[in-house]
């Protein structure tokens, strides 16, 4: 009977753990961390947290991954990654996202990365957009490419 008390008192406490969650995003008045531009549009917003609470906010999934990339923050102080889920419009974990690259895909920054929650939307926007899928360790390897030296000046 003990140990069927103490196994209930363990469950209940691990039942009991807060699991991270995105802070909301003030479209127009919040900033990108990276570019400092004004965050405006939800399908493309995109949010980290650290360990330590701190929230960094993105207009765009490229500005996101740039700043994860730049070491800023080191990888193992980050606890948690948003991206926008370009259809839904809500956050949802970059490294199990699906995600999209495509020039008919305008994201604020130009790279046209769009994220999705679901593989059937992913397919749904391919067949619009065309473009080539991707995950997030390609999303990181292709905005590490494209912005080598955008995230170098940040890194002095």
């Amino acid at each position: 009977m003990r140990s069927l008390v103490l196994l209930m008192g363990i469950l209940l406490i691990y039942s009991c753990e807060v699991r991270p969650t995105p802070e909301p995003v003030r479209f127009g008045k919040d900033q990108c961390a990276f570019c400092r531009m004004a965050i405006v549009d939800a399908g493309f917003a995109s949010e980290l947290k650290t360990k330590k609470g701190k929230v960094y906010k993105f207009d765009a999934i490229e500005c996101l991954a740039a700043f994860y990339l730049s070491g800023k923050i080191p990888k193992q102080e980050v606890l948690a990654i948003w991206v926008s889920d370009y259809k839904q419009k809500k956050f949802i974990r970059a490294e199990t996202a699906y995600y999209l690259i495509s020039p008919n895909v305008r994201s604020p920054m130009g790279l046209s990365i769009a994220a999705f929650e679901k593989k059937e939307d992913l397919e749904e926007a391919l067949s619009v957009f065309k473009g080539k899928t991707t995950d997030w360790n390609g999303v990181l390897e292709y905005v590490g490419e494209k912005w080598k030296e955008k995230i170098s000046v940040k890194l002095h």
